[in-house]
């Protein structure tokens, strides 16, 4: 590759990088000081490649080219400078193992490596780079995990929003029967549901974007050890000590669990005919249920029949034994299930009040 990057930046007739590159009408670039030479010595303006002629003495300069073989030649001169021994200018080909340093022949019989040991620089390269990659494997391990993490943290978003779908319907169905004279009931419940669901989403994204910071930091550190293994062996030696400090400094601190992150699902839920009673007895007539079986006195009729109670209306129970004053038909309610709590059943029952009796609320 840099062959060819640097065939393509030679000029055609000096057969070196372009100095002052100039463009002529063919399209064909040369060095100023080649172009002027070569046009002396034609008696017609020719490019010497295509052999167009050329209408002006003093074309126009090629600068990006001229930046681009200025920063080639830049990038060049700097590489060989490294390949050489500041003190010698000898050829790297050995490393101390003492100053963990590249050094050259000659430093090795100096006083400063006096009885210091070394190792050629292939050789200490594959040695160093070998314990790069040991402690890279705990990195790359700890970044599986926490993509794991990251991504049960999605699907508890995901399980969230169902969650908060499914009780807003299960809130819904318990209302729907007292719809007009629950309706603020039931709205007030629904908003402490979405800003439960609000709290919990904030904090999961809260917590997935501090994951996502620590994932984009390990994964910055990741490549740029891996960069760094993947250079050349002298230049690698010449960097490893900071790429070194800050690899193996590099922590992270293990992601906590979250407590309660999923929907609270027993709290709207658990008892809500009960609570909801509770909330507005005062607003509804105050009427008992009954099975028409506990009271023969009452006709059987297919249409709602309510009774007036008597200032001793525990008279009507007289006859009836406590045991079967609540029977199974009276029991109402809807089974929840939470994924993380134990099922539960909820049946609501009407205790006996004044004013009447509804025996068709329930009988439906």
């Amino acid at each position: 590759m840099a062959s060819q990057l640097e065939e393509n930046l030679c000029c055609p007739i000096c057969k070196d990088i372009f100095k002052e590159p100039v463009l002529l009408l063919c399209s064909h670039s040369f060095c100023k000081a080649c172009w002027e030479q070569w046009w002396t010595k034609k008696p017609t303006r020719e490019c010497p490649v295509c052999w167009k002629k050329s209408p002006s003495f003093d074309p126009p300069r090629n600068l990006n080219l001229k930046n681009l073989s200025e920063a080639f030649t830049e990038e060049r001169d700097q590489s060989r400078s490294t390949d050489l021994c500041k003190l010698h200018s000898e050829k790297l080909k050995l490393f101390c193992l003492d100053h963990q340093q590249p050094v050259c022949v000659v430093c090795l019989h100096s006083n400063s490596h006096t009885n210091h040991r070394f190792s050629p620089i292939d050789e200490a390269a594959m040695d160093y780079k070998e314990g790069f990659r040991e402690l890279l494997k705990p990195l790359k391990e700890k970044r599986e995990l926490l993509n794991d993490i990251k991504g049960n943290f999605d699907q508890t978003a995901k399980d969230i929003d169902v969650q908060a779908q499914d009780t807003e319907r299960q809130i819904k169905d318990e209302i729907s029967m007292l719809q007009k004279i629950l309706q603020k009931e039931g709205q007030a419940r629904l908003a402490a549901v979405r800003e439960e669901k609000k709290q919990k989403s904030q904090m999961i994204k809260r917590k997935s974007d501090a994951l996502s910071k620590e994932l984009a930091a390990l994964s910055d550190t990741v490549r740029a050890t891996e960069l760094a293994l993947s250079a050349e062996d002298l230049s690698f030696l010449h960097n490893y000590k900071p790429a070194f400090e800050k690899l193996n400094g590099f922590q992270l601190n293990d992601p906590q669990p979250i407590p309660g992150g999923l929907i609270d699902t027993a709290k709207h839920l658990n008892n809500l005919p009960f609570a909801i009673w509770d909330s507005i007895e005062k607003m509804i007539p105050n009427s008992r249920v009954v099975h028409p079986k506990t009271i023969p006195e009452l006709p059987q009729r297919r249409t709602a029949q309510y009774v007036e109670t008597s200032a001793d209306r525990n008279a009507l129970w007289s006859d009836v034994p406590p045991q079967d004053r609540l029977v199974s038909q009276w029991q109402r309610g809807t089974r929840f299930e939470d994924s993380t709590l134990p099922v539960r059943r909820l049946f609501s029952h009407r205790p006996p009040t004044s004013s009447g009796i509804n025996l068709a609320s329930f009988f439906r």
